[in-house]
């Protein structure tokens, strides 16, 4: 059986998806030390990009529903690096995505002091935000695949 685990996502076991995805990574014993390096080629499945630049990383142990019924999976990131700086290097290397304020998205509609974008591929999207001027800038990527 799925669960909410807010956000507008419901989570449904290895079985129910049908899908296996690999255990979670994580890097916050080692975010101390400073920048992660290899998270492209070690903990990130999305295929997405990863921001070179990373303190500390998670990928989802199972996929996610979102609110249009779609399957997802999610690699969510912090850096130390400024929120400009990151949306940058984003928007050069998705070049072709469309820009969203992330102000205007639902699903980060919980965050009061929320500044960030969202940058979409087709059904894809990588959101760049802070929650805080004190917080670290956050990344979350992910990779959907279409309603079946």
């Amino acid at each position: 059986m799925a669960r909410d685990h807010g956000r507008g996502f419901r989570v449904a076991g290895w079985l129910a998806a049908g899908i296996l995805l690999a255990a979670p990574v994580s890097t916050r014993a080692a975010s101390a030390a400073g920048p992660v390096a290899g998270f492209n080629a070690v903990g990130n499945s999305t295929g997405l990009p990863a921001y070179p630049n990373l303190t500390d990383a998670v990928m989802d142990p199972v996929a996610r529903t979102d609110t249009l019924g779609r399957w997802c999976t999610r690699f969510s990131a912090s850096t130390a690096d400024s929120l400009d700086s990151v949306e940058t290097w984003y928007r050069n290397i998705l070049a072709r995505a469309s820009e969203t304020d992330l102000t205007h998205d639902r699903n980060y509609a919980n965050f009061t002091a929320l500044a960030g974008v969202k940058l979409a591929v087709g059904i894809d999207y990588v959101a760049i935000y802070k929650t805080d001027v004190q917080a670290p800038t956050r990344i979350d990527l992910y990779r959907c695949s279409p309603v079946v």
